[in-house]
């Protein structure tokens, strides 16, 4: 008998087993057992078990141990151990090593360690060249820390490997020293031994399974996808690729989403799988849905009790709730098991990293090193951690030893290669009195000249209102590469927020990085910095997410989020959370979710401080420092309790969202399930609204032809289903066919269903058939059903510049860039247009707003050095055109500028700088007649053009 005798789950070796157990076979019965093996490597579990039980009897040991890891997979472990037990009792040695070998998987799953080491001596005793047995015990001393037992087990099969017993063109040769390559730390031997086992056999499934597992510890997120996409290209049900599928999403984009349908599908194949539950229960901490994940946890002990990385999450919602008690039981659970299980702390850290207890978190990391010297790891969060309180020495001193022990983590190369390559080429600090601010070396002194103002400006201003002072000074990173920032950030390039706030630490993108308001962010992290340090680090996502937005929306109105009708819509619907889950709508599903949670809990501040007064959200902020959770928090603050603030929150809603009442509105939520919404149809065919909702949740599948026929359904049932009308409305206007459009969309209308879309719609429709009243009429009432979003002022807008109605227009789009206040294209086009008609006052207002997303536009620069001087503000003039001459790319013209920094000096009286800047200009231009114009003025002889202006 050889050493591949049996493989787990998706091994494809149960023939060797068959051919041990008989001498031959006949046709048929090895069809039998091959059709059964060939459908359990494709996921088809019910029809593999079928045609295992035709076999005839010759075949049965071997159908029966395939069976086995049939249950094993499906979570069926009663089965699978009876079965084990079995196969264990054989008197053929092969049969009885696969049961063997079956039996200790079942007890590892079940948290039976003990027995699964002392099983496993026995089994690899009698049978020292299988391979999976072997592999198991080794496995097994790993569970309970006894870690040299298993580095002894490990180097039996290098040793094999260098007696040219494994060979690495053999696939399972290749698995299991990839295995042990990467429980010994031999990271690049492991990824070169998995990649040649899935070479030499792709559907040999676990390689690829570890494969993807190895580089998930590695921060390696998209390879890792790869490895466990291959998995579902052939078995589409495999809950191990779901599984690790889902810890991908999360690690490459926090893609709640995609993880919970991956955890779905992963449980809907083994309802007990505990990677699975362990991904869920996670998600569940994050969203401090405490119940939900001791539940999720609960379900997973009630399997394997000894589930060491399940009891670390466990113990994490304990620290997280400040009980001492509950967390020490928990923390002694485990080492009780495993007392080298250093990695509790590491589980344990990132809770605290995610709530911004950073310093907790290194202090837990720390003690993770002590457990395991060799925890590369933890020092590379401990590393991270440093990096973002600030202390980049002590941040690179840990990424460097993480770095000495483990080549291959993504994140610790990425941070390095950041720090020590790229930062001290390209990057520079400035200081002010209160901060320290990061830029690219090109750029500093043009931000600088913006950033450090509106940074102070907004101290001063947080600092009265909250009356704290925090630690300083505070750090600010402005990169002008996103990967930089990325990698600063989180160690992984490609993070989609715009900034982020450490506590004392900012990091966000350069304002050169494309179209983004750099001085709205600013504004809403320093709000983090107040909210974090006053809290110690403990106030909740949407309180300090809330506060930042409110910070934002009353330094300038421009800044605010626009998404009341999201949050009506979700008022409407009965879906607003209460105030103590709004911090579970950050993680939720959906982007409308997050929206809805971003917005409304700005919505919760605006309510406290305009109810209670402002006074009463800072002292929420002490609250949740002193270890107050939300529901004492707000019963303190308001004196309410939660149900009682959460109706008087919804009637200040009613009432300032009322102008969205009776308006309709495609619903969003709830349509996710098309077979379900089919179900529902065919219980109810007489049912219009039945109909629609399968219309409409195929209409967001993309399913044109089927909701078309569903909406076509509702219809005949009912002709005035608005959900319907405005579906079909809607397909006919991706098609173009604007003829039918109107007709849908005006049916809506006279049934009774006014609203912003359809209004809109009726509107760009007007626009394509040239009826300008119509489209003044349409696009008016949209502005009245919904008065906060832009698709009305732009399509007037466009028009009427068709028309060459320009003051129209820019009436227009006056109204849309303060809704999409990042957009710079039409607020620059504002400035040029205002300029070109000498109305000044407005140019520096749309000014300011451009500048606040690109301050490097020399262009824009000039024309806001002109307002300021024609508005009586020459020293912003001056100041504005010394800017200019710092644009990126430079001006094509620079001695515009310095003419005008002459005349802003001299309105300011300041003749020796003008006839500076003169001479700057004529340097440039010589025969530039404005400048000798004003050459000739300041030195006592007026010219022909001279344009002085007193006083400005």
């Amino acid at each position: 008998m050889t050493s591949n005798t049996l493989e787990e789950m998706t091994r494809t070796t149960i023939a060797a087993i068959a051919c041990c157990a008989v001498v031959a076979a006949a046709p048929a019965a090895r069809a039998d057992l091959d059709g059964g093996r060939d459908k359990f490597v494709h996921g088809d579990y019910a029809g593999a078990r079928e045609e295992l039980a035709r076999v005839p009897a010759r075949d049965r040991a071997a159908a029966s141990a395939l069976l086995g890891r049939i249950e094993l997979r499906t979570g069926d472990y009663a089965a699978a151990e009876r079965r084990a037990r079995a196969l264990a009792r054989s008197g053929r040695p092969a049969v009885a090593a696969s049961g063997r070998a079956l039996l200790a998987e079942v007890q590892l799953a079940t948290g039976r360690y003990a027995d699964a080491i002392a099983l496993l001596e026995k089994a690899t005793a009698a049978a020292p060249d299988h391979l999976r047995l072997r592999y198991l015990l080794a496995m097994a001393y790993r569970s309970v820390g006894r870690l040299d037992d298993a580095a002894k087990r490990w180097e039996a099969f290098f040793a094999d490997y260098d007696a040219g017993k494994l060979k690495l063109d053999v696939a399972e040769h290749a698995m299991y020293l990839g295995f042990a390559a990467r429980y010994t730390g031999a990271y690049e031997d492991a990824n070169d031994a998995f990649r040649e086992a899935v070479t030499a056999d792709p559907k040999l499934l676990d390689a690829n399974i570890a494969w993807g597992e190895l580089f998930l510890d590695k921060y390696a997120a998209d390879y890792a996808e790869q490895s466990f996409d291959d998995v579902l290209k052939i078995d589409a049900h495999h809950p191990d690729a779901h599984a690790g599928m889902a810890r991908v999403k999360i690690e490459q984009s926090y893609d709640v989403a995609a993880a919970q349908r991956h955890i779905r599908e992963a449980l809907a194949v083994n309802p007990h799988h505990a990677g699975a539950l362990r991904v869920r229960a996670m998600l569940e901490i994050d969203a401090n849905e405490w119940d939900a994940a001791i539940a999720t946890l609960d379900s997973l002990f009630a399997v394997n009790p000894n589930d060491l990385e399940a009891r670390a999450l466990r113990a994490a919602i304990d620290w997280l709730r400040d009980d001492a008690a509950g967390y020490e039981r928990e923390r002694a659970k485990v080492f009780a098991v495993n007392p080298k299980f250093g990695a509790f702390y590491h589980i344990v850290a990132r809770s605290a990293e995610r709530e911004h207890r950073y310093r907790e978190a290194i202090a837990l990391e720390q003690q993770a090193v002590s457990v395991d010297p060799h925890d590369y790891s933890a020092m590379q969060s401990i590393g991270s951690g440093y990096l973002r309180l600030g202390d980049e020495a002590k941040g690179l001193e840990w990424l460097r030893r993480a770095w000495e022990g483990d080549q291959y983590n993504v994140r610790t190369y990425n941070l390095l290669e950041l720090f020590e390559q790229v930062i001290p080429k390209e990057y520079e600090f400035a200081k002010s009195k209160h901060f320290v601010i990061r830029y690219h070396r090109d750029e500093r002194k043009l931000l600088d000249r913006y950033v450090q103002p509106l940074l102070e400006r907004a101290y001063a201003d947080m600092v009265a209102r909250y009356r704290f002072h925090p630690t300083t000074p505070i750090q600010i990173e402005l990169f002008r590469n996103p990967e930089h920032y990325s990698v600063r950030t989180v160690g992984l390039p490609n993070l989609g927020a715009l900034g982020v706030c450490f506590g004392r630490v900012i990091t966000a993108t350069s304002p050169s990085a494309g179209s983004i308001n750099w001085a709205m962010v600013l504004w809403h992290e320093l709000g983090h910095v107040f909210a974090i340090q006053m809290s110690k680090s403990r106030v909740p996502r949407w309180y300090t997410e809330g506060l930042s937005e409110y910070e934002t929306v009353i330094a300038r109105p421009e800044w605010r989020r626009e998404n009341d009708v999201d949050v009506w819509g979700a008022l409407e619907a009965g879906t607003l959370p209460s105030v103590v889950d709004l911090n579970h709508g950050f993680l939720k599903p959906t982007v409308e979710q997050v929206v809805v949670a971003y917005h409304t809990s700005s919505l919760a501040i605006e309510f406290i401080a305009k109810t209670y007064g402002f006074d009463r959200i800072v002292r929420g902020l002490e609250l949740y420092g002193a270890g107050f959770d939300t529901a004492q928090v707000i019963e303190k603050i308001t004196g309410l309790s939660v149900s009682e603030f959460d109706e008087a929150f919804r009637a200040y809603l009613r009432k300032r969202l009322a102008h969205y009442r009776g308006t309709f509105r495609l619903p969003t939520v709830g349509f996710d399930d098309v077979t379900a919404l089919e179900q529902a149809v065919a219980a109810a065919p007489k049912d219009a609204m039945a109909h629609a909702r399968l219309g409409i949740g195929r209409f967001y599948a993309g399913d044109a032809d089927g909701a078309r026929a569903a909406m076509t359904d509702a219809l005949a049932l009912d002709p005035d289903n608005p959900y319907a009308l405005y579906v079909l409305g809607e397909l006919a206007l991706r098609e173009r066919n604007f003829g039918m459009a109107k007709r849908r969309y005006e049916q809506l209308l006279a049934a009774g269903h006014d609203g912003y879309e359809p209004r809109v719609r009726l509107g760009y429709l007007a626009i394509q058939e040239g009826d300008v009243a119509a489209a003044e009429r349409q696009l008016a009432a949209a502005k009245r059903l919904d008065p906060e979003r832009s698709d009305p002022y732009l399509l007037l807008a466009e028009m009427y510049e068709d028309k060459g109605r320009v003051d129209d227009a820019l009436a227009e789009y006056e109204r849309y860039v303060v809704i999409e206040q990042m957009q710079y294209a039409p607020i620059k086009h504002l400035v040029d247009a205002y300029a070109k008609k000498r109305a000044w006052a407005k140019v520096r207002t749309f000014g300011e707003m451009a500048v606040n997303i690109n301050p490097f536009d020399g262009e824009l620069l000039l024309a806001l050095g002109r307002a300021y001087l024609e508005t009586n503000a020459a020293r912003r003039s001056a100041f504005t055109y010394e800017s200019a001459l710092l644009a990126r790319p430079p001006l094509r013209r620079p001695a515009l500028a310095h003419i005008g920094r002459a005349r802003a000096y001299r309105a300011l009286g300041d003749r020796k700088r003008a006839r500076a800047a003169v001479r700057a200009a004529l340097d440039l231009e010589p025969r530039n007649r404005d400048a000798l114009d004003l050459q000739r003025e300041l030195a006592g002889t007026r010219g022909r053009r001279g344009r002085a202006r007193r006083g400005r």
